[in-house]
């Protein structure tokens, strides 16, 4: 047994010992509502967490360090209704359901999750891991049609940031779009307009008419442009 699947065994074990039940006892809780009984073993398919950075100032947490609901795609089947957080700093989604510890969820099996917060609905897809891809890990689908665009967060930890006194995290971005088939990072409008060179005229009169501005710091400026341009090829 490879030393990953010790370790998801493991903390499964935990989970039912906590429980005190016997293990085909453990579905009875309904806090996910599925079909099939064996569902809650799959989504309890993971490493127990436990906050690592309770003295740093901030947090780890994409949006809130508050729990989300959301949904998550595992081997191609969609469970509903979970409470979920997107750890940016270790790129690892953060399952509670009552009763049980809280873990991260497998990543090996997880295909994608969605966020509700604010009245939007944040789509994360699982680009996987090998180092030949341009994007890797969870990565936030904006918008997806003929073109694409990705965001890819991040959070990262300056040392004795806050006064000199407390760790501090910080939040980072990248921005990507897909063009026919080939994945590039956008630094920025200057960048955006050269990848759409073939249109660039006709984007730059729309932008122009629409007194339209694209900010690299609000990656959701990129849509309208991208939607503009692929309407233009269509």
């Amino acid at each position: 047994m490879t030393k990953p699947a010790l370790y998801y065994l493991t903390s499964f074990l935990f989970l039912i010992f906590c429980r005190g039940i016997l293990p085909e006892l453990i579905f009875a809780d309904e806090t996910v509502n599925q079909q099939n009984p064996s569902d809650k073993l799959i989504l309890l398919n993971g490493r127990i967490w436990r906050n690592q950075f309770s003295k740093t100032t901030g947090d780890q947490f994409f949006l809130t360090n508050t729990f989300l609901k959301g949904s998550v795609v595992i081997n191609g089947r969609r469970f509903g209704d979970l409470d979920l957080k997107y750890d940016i700093l270790n790129d690892e989604l953060i399952l509670r359901i009552e009763s049980y510890p809280i873990i991260f969820m497998n990543k090996e099996m997880v295909d994608s999750f969605t966020l509700d917060y604010e009245s939007r609905n944040y789509h994360m897809i699982n680009a996987g891991n090998s180092n030949s891809s341009v994007l890797r890990g969870y990565v936030n689908v904006l918008y997806d049609g003929p073109s694409a665009l990705y965001v890819k967060y991040a959070k990262m930890i300056q040392p004795l940031g806050d006064d000199g006194l407390y760790d501090l995290f910080y939040q980072a971005h990248q921005i990507f779009l897909r063009k026919g088939t080939e994945i590039v990072p956008v630094g920025g409008r200057k960048q955006l307009l050269n990848l759409l060179g073939d249109k660039k005229k006709e984007i730059m009169g729309y932008m122009k008419s629409m007194h339209y501005k694209i900010r690299k710091k609000d990656p959701y400026t990129f849509i309208p442009v991208i939607e503009y341009y692929d309407g233009l090829r269509n």
